[in-house]
């Protein structure tokens, strides 16, 4: 029901904070995410870093960052009311990108490979991880978790399929390997076992942590730079994908999300905030990996990004009344 009472896993104070003031937190941190995200554009224009340099980046932040991010997210006394959460945010993700795969399927002609990635699959992780810790801090990455693991799954099990075309392309290897997942896994059993860390070793991973959103930024700035602007606007169809998913996949997702039993409004509000997020730049990088449309797939990730400045505090503002 619309009037229910939420609970918010933090202080009185900071739950009136963010449910009054979660649309300003939210437009503020894209604001500064995209000035990072012009920097990282400068820095490519200027030829101050090249492609190269923008693998060599792209490598640190997926290989060590976003893990290290995962894991300090964990860092917390064990909760089974969180872990309980915490499973029901993957269920949620797993749920929520089926139904976007059906959107997919119906609205999307069956070449489409590349437009049905890029609507089903949001930047969870370049996105969505500085947003939540810009609004809900690391608590919120917690949940956020269990999210990129299911992202992380269908993006390496069927998301290779459906660009490839080819079913032996689906691998769990891949899968269970990935560096979001093996982040996930480490913080997890931490976090169940309650082993302890020493605390220079977790001073040195939220160190590692916090270069996750300046990294990130500048990535997606690269993928700006790179990208020819005429080119951008000049396929009609890419507006249609762009529209599915920031807009039309995100509002059903938090339909889904409100309908599913679990009555917390950050984990609802973390979930809005994956599930609305701009296409993910595996669009562009399985394209190049598997044969599909690799530039067509950058442009998407530049045009649903860009757009996304607009889209998510809407899409946020909406949840916001239907959750608080």
């Amino acid at each position: 029901m619309l009037g229910k009472e939420k609970r918010l896993n933090l202080s009185s104070r900071r739950r009136k904070e963010c449910r009054t003031t979660l649309i300003s937190i939210v437009f503020q941190q894209l604001l500064t995410m995209f000035s990072i995200m012009f920097f990282g554009f400068l820095l490519i224009r200027s030829n101050v870093i090249n492609s190269e340099g923008t693998r060599q980046i792209s490598t640190i932040l997926s290989l060590f960052v976003m893990p290290a991010t995962m894991i300090t997210s964990f860092n917390a006394d064990f909760d089974a009311k969180r872990l309980k959460l915490l499973l029901w945010a993957t269920l949620a993700a797993f749920l929520t990108i089926s139904i976007r795969a059906a959107i997919a399927h119906v609205l999307l002609k069956k070449e489409d490979r590349i437009d049905k990635y890029a609507t089903i699959f949001p930047n969870a992780g370049f996105v969505g991880i500085p947003l939540v810790l810009a609004t809900v801090g690391y608590e919120g990455v917690f949940f956020m978790s269990g999210y990129i693991m299911a992202n992380n799954i269908t993006q390496w099990t069927y998301g290779q399929y459906l660009i490839s075309g080819d079913k032996k392309a689906m691998t769990l290897r891949q899968t269970i390997l990935n560096p979001g997942m093996i982040g996930a896994a480490i913080g997890l059993c931490i976090y169940i076992s309650r082993l302890p860390v020493p605390e220079f070793l977790w001073k040195s991973v939220d160190s590692l942590a916090a270069l996750n959103t300046p990294l990130a930024m500048i990535i997606l700035g690269s993928y700006i730079a790179n990208s020819n602007f005429s080119e951008l606007l000049a396929f009609p169809k890419a507006y249609w994908t762009t529209f599915l998913r920031l807009i039309v996949t995100a509002l059903i997702s938090i339909g889904i999300i409100y309908l599913l039993p679990i009555d917390d409004y950050m984990v609802e509000i973390v979930l809005t905030i994956a599930s609305c997020a701009p296409a993910a730049t595996n669009t562009a990088i399985l394209g190049r990996l598997f044969g599909g449309d690799y530039e067509y797939g950058a442009r998407l990730v530049v045009l649903t990004t860009l757009l996304s400045l607009f889209t998510i505090p809407i899409i946020v503002q909406f949840a916001q009344v239907l959750f608080g």
